[in-house]
C-alpha cells in the first residue's frame, strides 16, 4: 500500500522514510526494511520500480519468496549469503549482487543487495535494513568489457606471432601463448612479472630494455627491426621486433606493446646463400680468369693479317688474292674459326666453321677441328674430300664421347694458275660473291648436313670461274641473324641489297659495310652471337 510517500504493510516510522526516500530516489537507490519477526518487508518507489511493479503494488519478498523474483543461477548463493550473515552479523554489512526479474518486462536486472541487522526500537525485533543499488549498465560494461578481452585473448593466441605488454619496469604483463612458447613456459600467465633477464643473456636483456626506455622517453615507436638474440643456455636466434608505447585512458604511457616474429630460418637461409654467393663468385673469378686466358689464346691462334697471294702465271700475268677479316667472338671463347693456308705453287683454301653453341665446349670442338685441318692439308684442292674427312673424324670423337654436338662449315679452293673457284659446304650458308661489275649474288651450291652428323657423307662441289676484281665474303650466321627490336633478322637478302646498292671498292670495305648493315639493323652495339667474316679479294696485273 502507498502511505505517505512509503511503500509499507505497517510502515516503522523510526527510520525516518520520507526524507531518506527523497535523498535515495535523487541517487537512484531503493530502500527496504525486511522485519525477521513478522517477516514483512517494505520498499521504497525505486525498489518497487527495479521489481517492475506499480508502487500500490504488494511486491514478493526476495529473502522468502526468491524463486520468484531472483534468478536461478543466482538464487541459491544468494540465500546462503543472506542466511550466514543473520546467523553470524559482523560489523560489516551485507552484500551480494543479484539478477533481479522484472515483474512487468520479465528481463533481468543486476542489482547489489547491502544490508544491516537493526533492532526495532519500537518492538526490540530484528530488522535487515538496507538497499539496492541498481548495478545492471555496470554489469553490462563488465560483460562487454570481459567480452572484449575474450576475443582480444583468442585473437592473440591464435596468431603466430609472439605479443606482449610490458610495464614500465619492462616487466610481463599480458602476453599470447607464442610468446609463452618461445620463452619455454608452459602457460602465458607463467611470464607475468617476468623480466628478459630471466631468459636472455646479459647482453641481450641490456640492449632490449635500452631500447624500451627509449621509446617510453619519446614515445616513438620502432619498426621491423632485426634482433640477434643470446639465450641463456640456447641457441642463438633471430626476431623481427617491432615495439610501440602502451597508453592508458589518460594519454599516459604505462609500458611499451611488443610484437615479434621469429626469422631465425631466414636469416640463416640468407647467410648460407651469401656464403653460397661469395663462393660462387670466388669459383667464377677462377673460371672468367681460366676463360679469358682460353680466349687469349684462341685469339692468338687466329692470324692478325693474312699475306697476299701471288702467283706469276704461265701466260706471264699475275694474280693476286688480297685478303681481310673479323673475328668477333660474343662472349668468352667463340664457337668460330677460320682458316686461310696456301696450296701447290698457285693455290689457296679459305675455310670457315661454326661450331653448335657457344662456350667452352663450343670452343674446344673449334680446337680440335684446327688440329683435323692440319690432318687433312693433303686433300686442301679437293673441297669435297676435305670436307668428308672432317666430318668422319668429327663423328667418330663425338660417338665415343657420347655427345650430339655438330659444326657447320664452308670449304673454298682458288686455284690462281687456272682461275677456277672450287666450293663445298658443310649446313653452311654459301659465300656473297660481288662481281667486278658490282652484282652481289649467293652461288647456288649443293645442300650436305654439318660435320659430325652423319658417319659417311658425300659433300658436293661447285666450280666457277674467277674473274678479276672478284670479291668473296665467306660468313657465319651471326651476322645475318642479328635482330632488330620486332625480333625480325637481318637476312642474307637484305644484306645482298646493301651491298649491291653500295658497291664497296675493296675486300676490306665489303666486310665494314656488312658490319655497319648489322649493327643499323639492329639498332644497338654489341653482338648476340659470334661472328667470323673472311673475304679475299681477286685481281690480275
Amino acid at each position: 500500500m502507498k502511505d505517505d510517500g512509503k511503500v509499507t504493510r505497517t510502515a516503522p516510522g523510526v527510520f525516518g522514510w520520507r526524507l531518506l526516500r527523497k535523498a535515495l530516489k535523487a541517487a537512484e537507490e531503493g530502500v527496504y526494511c525486511w522485519n525477521l519477526t513478522n517477516n514483512q518487508i517494505y520498499y521504497t518507489e525505486q525498489c518497487m520500480h527495479m521489481l517492475g511493479m506499480p508502487i500500490h503494488d504488494i511486491a514478493p519478498n526476495i529473502f522468502t519468496e526468491a524463486d520468484i523474483c531472483i534468478h536461478e543461477e543466482d538464487r541459491k548463493f544468494f540465500l546462503s549469503t543472506v542466511q550466514h550473515y543473520i546467523d553470524r552479523p559482523t560489523m560489516n554489512p551485507l552484500r551480494v549482487e543479484v539478477r533481479l526479474l522484472n515483474q512487468n518486462s520479465r528481463g533481468w536486472r543486476w542489482v547489489r543487495v547491502n544490508g544491516l541487522l537493526e533492532k526495532n526500537a519500537e518492538d526490540g525485533s530484528d530488522c535487515l535494513v538496507g538497499v539496492w543499488v541498481d548495478i545492471t549498465r555496470r554489469k553490462m560494461a563488465d560483460w562487454h568489457a570481459m567480452e572484449e578481452r575474450d576475443l582480444f585473448r583468442t585473437l592473440i593466441n591464435h596468431l603466430p606471432d609472439n605479443i606482449y605488454f610490458k610495464s614500465r619496469e619492462s616487466r610481463f604483463v599480458i602476453a599470447n601463448e607464442a610468446t609463452a612458447r618461445k620463452m619455454g613456459v608452459p602457460t602465458p600467465a607463467d611470464l607475468i612479472g617476468c623480466r628478459d633477464d630471466n631468459f636472455f643473456s646479459g647482453e641481450m636483456s641490456d640492449i632490449a630494455r635500452r631500447e624500451e626506455l627509449q621509446i617510453m622517453q619519446t614515445g616513438k615507436p620502432i619498426t621491423n627491426r632485426i634482433h640477434h638474440e643470446t639465450w641463456k643456455g640456447g641457441a642463438d636466434s633471430w626476431s623481427r621486433v617491432s615495439k610501440f608505447p602502451w597508453y592508458d585512458s589518460a594519454g599516459r604511457i604505462k609500458g611499451i606493446v611488443g610484437i615479434s616474429s621469429d626469422v631465425t630460418e631466414l636469416i640463416e637461409s640468407r647467410h648460407r646463400y651469401q656464403r653460397a654467393a661469395e663462393e660462387l663468385r670466388e669459383r667464377t673469378d677462377v673460371l672468367e680468369n681460366e676463360i679469358s686466358l682460353a680466349r687469349e689464346i684462341q685469339l692468338a691462334l687466329q692470324p692478325r693479317s693474312i699475306p697476299d697471294r701471288i702467283c706469276v702465271r704461265k701466260d706471264g700475268k699475275t694474280s693476286r688474292a688480297h685478303f681481310h677479316h673479323v673475328y668477333m667472338p660474343c662472349d668468352g671463347v667463340a664457337g668460330d674459326c677460320y682458316a686461310v693456308f696456301p696450296v701447290g705453287d698457285s693455290g689457296l683454301g679459305m675455310l670457315i666453321c661454326d661450331v653448335m653453341g657457344h662456350g667452352v665446349h663450343a670452343a674446344l670442338i673449334v680446337s680440335m677441328l684446327r688440329g683435323l685441318t692440319e690432318q687433312v692439308a693433303n686433300l686442301a684442292d679437293t673441297p669435297g674430300l676435305l670436307l668428308n674427312s672432317l666430318n668422319y673424324q668429327l663423328n667418330r670423337i663425338f660417338t665415343q664421347a657420347n655427345i650430339s654436338m655438330f659444326a657447320s662449315a664452308f670449304y673454298v679452293y682458288l686455284d690462281l694458275e687456272r682461275k677456277r673457284l672450287t666450293l663445298s659446304g658443310a649446313g653452311h650458308p654459301a659465300p656473297i660473291i660481288i662481281t667486278a661489275d658490282g652484282k652481289a649474288h649467293q652461288p647456288v651450291i649443293p645442300r650436305s648436313p654439318a660435320l659430325g652428323l652423319l658417319p659417311h657423307t658425300n659433300f658436293r662441289e661447285s666450280e666457277q670461274k674467277l674473274e678479276p676484281g672478284m670479291k668473296l665474303m665467306l660468313f657465319t650466321d651471326g651476322l645475318t641473324e642479328a635482330r632488330d627490336t620486332n625480333g625480325d633478322e637481318l637476312g642474307v637478302d637484305r644484306l645482298l641489297r646493301i651491298l649491291q646498292d653500295n658497291p664497296p671498292d675493296g675486300i676490306k670495305q665489303v666486310i665494314e659495310t656488312s658490319l655497319n648493315a648489322m649493327h643499323s639493323y639492329a639498332g644497338k652495339p654489341g653482338q648476340d652471337d659470334d661472328i667470323c667474316l673472311l673475304g679475299v679479294e681477286f685481281t690480275e696485273e
